[in-house]
């Protein structure tokens, strides 16, 4: 089975998510200064950097999760920020955005007392009111797709964590979305589990989803991203194609992170 990585639309012209001069305090401190990003209809973007970079904050504003204090979020030409200190109504506004701009996150986040099936189920019901036996049979059909229709019925602590990231992406394909953020997708994962979950992220990137993916993996990053983007101190120091990232960076601090990446 294809997954179709959102409805059918007319395309537009202009890129399919855009981060224009994103700005996000907490308190007094700065976490992101000013950081703009565009990302095209089908690409992947990899996102590096080291802790406490701003990696994860961004992604959370890109999805809506969190209010940014300047600039704007602009999906397929609309602007859909949330700001801080925005008036009454936003909530309502931005619900049929969100479900357009799904986060995968590290720690999988599903509900513990629902079924595989019915956590990739469940997305579809409430956000855009499908049947259940429609959701129920496009749910163990994306279960298939990540090669988990074996385990439909199976709890959460029933799974390892390979597999509860795998039912993950699932839910979030669920919707449909325009866009799917990667917060460190396999950095929960012992070793031997993390390539079964980049295996269908990689066949994701083939199939067209628009993604944009923080991580550390450098094999995925190499193969599968049109763009490496390296953030440092709230702030994108550079974009480059993967052989050029990996081979010729042009910042210093790039320079420092992929040495320390390699050792």
């Amino acid at each position: 089975m294809s997954i179709d990585p959102a409805p059918t639309v007319p395309a537009e012209p202009g890129p399919m998510i855009e981060a224009d001069n994103l700005v996000k305090r907490y308190g007094d401190f700065e976490v992101l200064r000013g950081v703009s990003l565009a990302v095209a209809r089908g690409q992947v973007k990899v996102i590096v950097g080291p802790s406490g970079s701003g990696k994860s904050t961004f992604l959370r504003c890109l999805a809506l999760l969190e209010p940014v204090d300047a600039g704007r979020v602009v999906l397929e030409q609309r602007d859909v920020s949330w700001k801080v200190g925005a008036g009454g109504g936003t909530e309502r506004r931005l619900a049929p955005y969100r479900s357009q701009l799904c986060m995968v996150f590290q720690h999988f986040n599903l509900f513990p007392h629902l079924t595989a099936l019915q956590n990739v189920m469940v997305g579809p019901m409430h956000v855009r009111h499908t049947p259940k036996r429609q959701a129920e049979a496009e749910a163990m059909a994306l279960l298939d797709r990540v090669r988990l229709g074996d385990r439909a019925g199976r709890y959460p602590h029933e799974l390892s964590g390979g597999q509860q990231q795998r039912v993950a992406i699932a839910r979030a394909l669920a919707v449909r979305p325009r866009v799917m953020l990667f917060d460190e997708p396999t950095s929960a994962l012992d070793p031997e589990l993390v390539r079964e979950v980049i295996d269908v992220m990689e066949e994701l990137a083939a199939e067209g989803m628009t993604m944009i993916v923080v991580s550390h993996e450098m094999r995925f990053a190499h193969e599968a991203a049109n763009a490496i983007v390296m953030m440092d101190e709230g702030e994108i120091i550079e974009e480059a194609p993967p052989d050029r990232f990996f081979t010729a960076p042009g910042h210093e601090r790039t320079q420092r992170f992929l040495q320390l990446v390699k050792t």
